[in-house]
């Protein structure tokens, strides 16, 4: 009896298995097909990945060593050699050329660059490129205002005269013993002021300074390196007495 009830459920068990496996639907060549394309698309989007990881936003700004077709060398403020590419959509522009290009890139030029950095090649495909003017320092003491143009004159440590303008866009600040800066104005300037100002040379006049930024300090001592030079008149002569006499001309 127990031999047959094990036969019965072996013959149940193996059917019952049999069923299930047929069941199993097998794959259509439409599933496939969406399948391939699906693995392609992971592919392209993990491919893209890992070009954005190489890329980023760079800006720096460097001194022109050479410019040769579409590429410009560069040295970094730190002295590092970096390497920019320019294609067709590179913009350019400078605040004294409104027709500024690559072709006006010169060696020696300081320039700034924003643009696409590869981590790869470590060169930068440059998006906007402009001229970098550094601005001017001057420290020295005030030695002539006119007050009518709003300029001043100043002579520096080094015995340097320098003709300062300022605008509307200057600022000017005193600076006191107590450390704290305090807005300050043109008309509170005097003759001996020590002052440090910083500036850029006005474009129709290289000898004139358009002030960005003026500090005044109203506590500090003259400086005794700083000698101003009086012109010396000339002498006066005295007329010369005739006693009373009237001169007449030798014929």
């Amino acid at each position: 009896m127990n031999k047959k009830v094990f036969l019965i459920s072996a013959l149940l068990f193996f059917a019952v298995t049999n069923t299930s496996f047929a069941a199993e639907p097998k794959p259509s060549p439409t599933s496939a097909a969406l399948n391939s394309q699906i693995n392609q698309l992971k592919d392209k989007i993990a491919s893209q990945v890992s070009k954005l990881n190489l890329v980023e936003k760079r800006g720096m700004i460097g001194t022109v060593q050479a410019v040769a077709n579409n590429q410009i060398t560069l040295s970094d403020r730190k002295g590092n050699i970096r390497y920019v590419d320019v294609d067709e959509i590179t913009k350019f522009s400078s605040g004294t050329n409104a027709t500024f290009g690559i072709s006006d890139v010169k060696k020696g030029m300081l320039i700034r660059v924003l643009g696409i950095y590869n981590k790869d090649s470590q060169r930068i495909l440059a998006r906007y490129i402009d001229t970098e003017t550094i601005p001017t320092r001057y420290a020295g003491e005030i030695t002539a205002i006119d007050g009518k143009n709003f300029q001043l004159t100043i002579m520096t440590t080094d015995q340097k005269s320098v003709n300062v303008e300022i605008d509307t866009t200057s600022t000017v600040s005193s600076y006191t013993t107590g450390g704290d800066l305090t807005k300050y104005g043109f008309s509170k300037l005097t003759v001996g002021n020590r002052v440090f100002v910083t500036g850029y040379p006005d474009k129709k006049d290289a000898t004139l300074l358009i002030a960005d930024r003026m500090i005044v300090y109203n506590d500090a001592p003259k400086d005794a390196s700083i000698q101003i030079v009086t012109p010396t008149l000339p002498a006066t002569i005295a007329p010369t007495s005739t006693g009373g006499k009237s001169l007449k001309p030798i014929k």
